[in-house]
């Protein structure tokens, strides 16, 4: 049991055994936060939720490797991208302090403050996860006895409906956008490949003689040095065959063996950050576009297949989706005039009226 007394210095110290029968003390400057203690600590040890207090005061800059390490291993692109949101959003607020001295109240202000900066709230949501993922280790290896994460309000997330290009604004961009990308925007539309795997192609995955192109891999988002990575999903390895057109084109771009297909303009892999700043989005405004992203030109390609009468079965193997639900769910938008177009049909194919 704990027990308690008051030193010569009049401060009191609580003594007990840790659940390994380690005999170890803590001072008090009061009687009651002494008393109070060493119940604490009878409490936590019988629930089995009882830490060393002195292993709460590693800082979490240095406990972050070993709570990976710690942790499930993850996919070398979801590594990248928490690499980037720890360096960025994460290490400045909360790197130099110890674990204990992180409590509720700062987390709560500091995801406030990443919703006041501007950040959509799904990647508030992940920036929060990144922490709270290794406070959970450290409750889980008795670093701290509760995770300062739980009951944190986060920001609510809404669903918006995601954005496509219609054939003819898919044109505009294509004329506005630096000529080096011209080619990369028409094949974006058409094959509804991500920019990641768009980045992943090399010369050895289309095959002319069939017109098919492979997708094998994904050149994940700005890492250095650059990584390669499996594409997102299981059913995102696949092939497609690429249209009259648009396979001559990449035939005569003339690349062979594992060089891109699609490049930067020095030549170099693409960086999807600097197209994004440099050319994409110029190119929008030039345009006279709605402010799209990247992702959005997959969107538009599954809503033209779809549009155009593509199966459920095809457009889940072609575009590389996990499940139909997610094809239709996010996809499958009717072009404007589509909902017309069907009413005419079905009453060309019922006949007049003539009763």
């Amino acid at each position: 049991m704990a027990s308690h007394r008051k030193l010569g210095s009049g401060r009191y110290q609580v003594r007990y055994r840790d659940p390994g029968g380690r005999e170890r003390s803590r001072t008090f400057r009061r009687l009651k936060d002494a008393q109070r203690y060493a119940r604490e600590v009878e409490v936590d040890k019988d629930r089995g939720s009882w830490s060393d207090p002195r292993a709460g005061k590693i800082t979490f800059e240095k406990w972050l490797p070993e709570a990976w390490d710690l942790s499930q291993q993850v996919k070398p692109r979801t590594a990248a991208d928490r690499v980037g949101r720890v360096n960025k959003h994460v290490l400045p607020v909360f790197g130099h302090m110890p674990l204990d001295r992180i409590d509720r109240a700062t987390v709560q202000r500091w995801v406030n403050q990443l919703v006041a900066s501007g950040l959509a709230p799904s990647t508030v949501k992940k920036i929060f996860e990144t922490l709270s993922a290794a406070m959970r280790v450290a409750v889980k290896y008795n670093r701290l006895t509760r995770s300062p994460c739980d009951g944190i309000e986060l920001p609510k997330i809404v669903d918006a409906e995601m954005q496509y290009l219609l054939p003819a604004e898919a044109e505009r961009l294509i004329a506005a956008i630096t000529p080096h990308y011209r080619l990369l925007i028409r094949f974006a539309v058409e094959t509804a490949l991500r920019i990641g795997e768009i980045a992943g192609l090399q010369g050895w995955d289309y095959e002319s003689a069939t017109g098919r192109l492979s997708v094998k891999r994904q050149l994940l988002k700005d890492s250095s040095p650059p990584v390669f990575g499996d594409p997102k999903t299981l059913s995102g390895t696949r092939s497609l065959t690429l249209s009259p057109e648009l396979g001559a084109a990449i035939a005569a771009l003339g690349v062979v063996g594992d060089a891109p297909l699609f490049t930067s303009t020095n030549g170099s892999l693409l960086n999807v950050s600097n197209f994004r700043r440099r050319h994409f989005k110029p190119a929008l405004k030039a345009a006279g576009l709605k402010d799209v992203r990247i992702h959005d030109l997959r969107h538009s390609a599954i809503s033209l297949w779809i549009n155009d009468g593509a199966t459920i079965k095809h457009v889940t193997e072609r575009s590389g989706t996990k499940s139909v639900k997610t094809a239709f769910d996010r996809y499958g938008h009717l072009y404007p005039n589509a909902d017309k177009e069907l009413a005419d049909r079905l009453g060309a194919a019922l006949g007049p009226i003539k009763y």
